[in-house]
């Protein structure tokens, strides 16, 4: 089903383009700076004297307007350009991240200031994820598209891997104030990369737009692909079932039959080589049917899940997470080409809330469940529940007629796609 790989030059191509390889360095650093404040942060609540209720209502402030407004960052995203909403995002989380870090470091609003800078730093969240769905087309030509989402799929690595330990090192050097100023810096860093950027195509004018026609507009191009529909369904059991199963129960079991953070530790770092391999397998696959072949790969992912559940040994579930983590890069970056490549240029932000939604929306009320279904089912059960959940999913997408007759042309070296062909008369986003 797959082309075979093929190894050609060591550097791969699309980081010969420029403003994609500014883009991936800009979302490295990203990452690697959530991954300090997700540790960062919860030592910050403790230590002020906080509760793990009080780490969760933090946590939610951050959730809930992402939420609310991820609809509105989609219309917004496709009316303006991209580069720039994901820029002005950038600036105000990163200077959000600096007023956390002075607000811990002088002692000054408690709780209440946390949830509210939270909450407004999960707002301009909800603008920079639609934007950023949609204009990787916009920095790489069409033959490295898949190449260039196998490279973005690999970053989870670096916030595993490079995140984790600076996060670690930061909070205890610097203390949790100190670390989360260091992920203020990675949204400078990003900052920098866009504002030298330089994107193909223009949004159409945004002035005189009824904002309800363009959103409207979004959900008729999202609702029309059967395909896609049925896919955010199954990704929405991802968000109840799956995920916590990975972020909460997993961690729970690491405790009760492993040797607790340190075991967990291991299994992580196993998802990251994973990451890793995935991404860099996938740059030079050509699948007919691409869309097929992401959904029959998540069925080692419920292997993992399965060997999760029933064995104490450390080693066997992290060799089965480099496989998950393999896997699900692989399935992930085949599905991401492929909703770039069906979906018109101009709709990509808005369809790209609408599929988010659902998940976001949704993860929340997974993490919510999880004391119930591992109350009635144990946490091993639990497990399994996500194991099937897994399976669920891959029989409804593939039961699907329009997956099935999806297929994939592959446009050759040099050739441009129609949706985002330079026109003579249009000027660079980054002239805008």
């Amino acid at each position: 089903m797959a082309g075979a790989i093929t190894i050609g030059r060591t550097m791969p191509a699309c980081l010969r383009e420029r403003s994609f390889a500014l883009l991936l360095t800009g979302q490295a650093s990203s990452i690697i700076g959530d991954s300090v404040s997700m540790i960062a942060l919860p030592f910050a609540i403790l230590a002020m004297g906080g509760s793990v209720g009080q780490v969760g209502a933090v946590l939610a402030a951050r959730a809930i307007p992402n939420a609310i407004l991820l609809l509105v960052g989609g219309v917004w995203a496709d009316r303006l350009p991209r580069r720039l909403v994901m820029l002005a995002s950038d600036i105000i989380r990163g200077l959000l991240m600096f007023i956390v870090a002075g607000a811990l470091l002088l002692d000054v609003g408690g709780i209440w200031a946390l949830i509210v800078l939270m909450a407004l730093y999960g707002a301009a969240e909800a603008f920079f994820r639609p934007a950023l769905s949609g204009i990787v087309p916009q920095t790489v030509s069409a033959e490295n598209l898949q190449e260039a989402y196998g490279l973005l799929s690999t970053t989870p690595a670096l916030g595993i891997a490079i995140g984790g330990a600076v996060g670690g090192i930061s909070v205890a050097v610097l203390g949790p104030a100190g670390a989360i100023a260091v992920d203020g810096l990675t949204f400078v860093i990003s900052a920098i990369c866009l504002s030298f950027m330089r994107t193909r195509g223009v949004p159409a004018p945004w002035r005189n737009r009824n904002f309800r026609k363009d959103l409207a507009a979004g959900w008729r191009e999202f609702s029309s692909r059967t395909w896609l529909v049925v896919i955010v369904g199954g990704e929405v059991l991802y968000a109840l079932f799956v995920m916590p199963s990975i972020y909460a129960i997993g961690p729970a079991i690491s405790d009760e039959k492993l040797n607790g953070a340190s075991s967990w530790a291991a299994v992580i770092s196993g998802f990251g080589i994973g990451f890793l391999i995935g991404g860099l397998t996938v740059m030079k696959l050509r699948p007919a049917r691409p869309l097929v072949l992401s959904y029959l790969l998540c069925i080692p992912f419920a292997g993992f899940l399965v060997v999760l559940a029933i064995t104490p040994a450390v080693a066997l579930i992290a060799l089965a997470a480099i496989v998950a983590g393999a896997v699900i890069s692989i399935s992930g970056t085949l599905l991401e080409t492929t909703i770039t490549r069906e979906v018109p240029a101009e709709m990509r932000s808005r369809v790209g809330s609408f599929r988010t939604l659902g998940s976001v929306a949704m993860m929340p009320v997974g993490m919510a469940m999880v004391g119930v279904t591992t109350g009635f089912l144990t946490t091993s059960g639990a497990i399994w529940l996500g194991a099937i959940a897994v399976l669920v999913n891959v029989v409804m997408v593939l039961a699907t007629p329009s997956v099935r007759a999806l297929r994939a042309t592959y446009p050759k070296p040099g050739e441009t796609p129609p949706d985002v062909a330079p026109k003579p008369e249009v000027v660079s986003e980054s002239n805008v």
